[in-house]
Parts: C-alpha cells; structure tokens; sequence
C-alpha cells in the first residue's frame, strides 16, 4: 500500500514539474520574440523620407541612408516640387525645383533636417544624378558631392545635357547647421560642361560621372 502512495504521489510531482516547465516556456516565448516584433514596426529609410516630404512633393532619386562624418544612419533625399512662375515672363509656365536634405537621427524616431541645397534651372527640370562624398578641400574630412544634369533644347542652336557638380563642405555632427555650405570656386573649377549638338558644332561634357569628378579633384591636389 505504501509502495502505490509513493508511486502516485511520484507521478503526480512528475506532472506538476512538466507543467510548470511547460508554463515557464509559454511564458519565455512572447518576449523572445520581442525584438522579432519591434524590428518588423522599425521604419524604412523611405517611410522616415516620406514623413518629412513637403506638401504636394515627390521623392527623386534612390533614398540614402549612410554614415555620414562619423554619425551613422544618416538619411540623404530629394524632394521634388513644382509650381506656376506667373513673374518671369507674360506667359505663366510651370517650373521645377528640387531640395536637397539630410535627414540626422536625434533620438530613436527624431530627425534634425539640414537643407543641403536647392536646385533649379531656368526653365527645364533638374536631375539629381549622383551623390557621393570626396575630399575637395584642405581638411581631411570628405565633402559631399551632387551631380545633376538639365537637358537644354532650343531649335538651330543647341540640344543636349548640361552637368553640373555641386560640392558642399562637411560640418560638426555635434553643431548641425539649418543649411550646409556650398562651396562656389571648387564646384565651378569641376562644372560638368555641355554635352550635345551646339550651334558651331558638336560639345562633349568633361566630369559627368563621379569617377571622372574624383579623378580631376586629384589633379587639383585634393
């Protein structure tokens, strides 16, 4: 008799043990998967561009998220916007422009927003090529570098692609600017130039890739 009250009582421990083992598991489950959960809810590099988009803009150009002068997952985009020039001319006509920005990450869904440039021709659209960093000055922290092109028609006198290299200079992550600095003379001494059929004849272009921008800004010392 004592040997089958043992026995019961050994079998019904056994269970109480798997139960609670099988609990604690149960339990264990939901905040494993946890991370699972919040990396699924953590926002895409194009979501965090699109909740900055100014009214009635698009997106151009691929979105970019790199690091950017030490701070990691810094967003570069584009955003593109048009509206009716009534003042130019007598004719009103629709016009172009694209802002450049980058998007800083200040906490975990905060974002300072530093204007890089704005971008517009007189009267065609801008294309924003490429963007890349090189160093274009005497310090040795790379500069950011925008290629755009603009095509320019006008019947007998020109037809074709006009690049231009827009070079901005690095700044303090920990003193973020509004708006960075364009550097004027070393993005005119690398203007892309004229590709097309001219009035006197056929133009080609010299820096209209970002191979050909680094390589004349090796000739030029930097």
């Amino acid at each position: 008799m004592m040997f089958f009250l043992c026995l019961i009582l050994t079998v019904s421990c056994k269970n109480k043990t798997e139960e609670t083992k099988n609990n604690t598991l149960k339990a264990e489950v939901p905040s494993a998967e946890i991370p699972k959960e919040e990396k699924q809810l953590k926002e895409s590099a194009k979501e965090i561009a699109e909740r900055f988009k100014p009214k009635d803009a698009e997106i151009v150009h691929e979105v970019i998220q790199t690091k950017v002068w030490g701070k990691q997952d810094v967003i570069i985009v584009f955003y593109a916007s048009r509206y009716i020039d009534d003042q130019s001319t007598t004719v009103p006509f629709e016009r172009q422009y694209v802002e450049g920005y980058l998007l800083i990450p200040d906490g975990t869904k905060n974002y300072k927003k530093v204007l890089i440039y704005k971008f517009e021709d007189d009267n065609v659209e801008t294309i924003i090529q490429s963007v890349f960093f090189a160093n274009a000055d005497k310090d040795s922290e790379k500069e950011l570098i925008i290629l755009t092109t603009c095509s320019h028609r006008l019947e007998l006198l020109y037809d074709g692609t006009e690049y231009y290299n827009y070079v901005f200079d690095n700044f303090d992550m920990n003193k973020i600017p509004k708006k960075m600095t364009y550097l004027s003379d070393i993005s005119t001494s690398i203007y892309g130039g004229f590709e097309g059929q001219r009035e006197d004849g056929p133009s080609k272009a010299d820096f209209k890739t970002a191979s050909d921008v680094k390589a004349e800004l090796k000739k030029l010392g930097y």
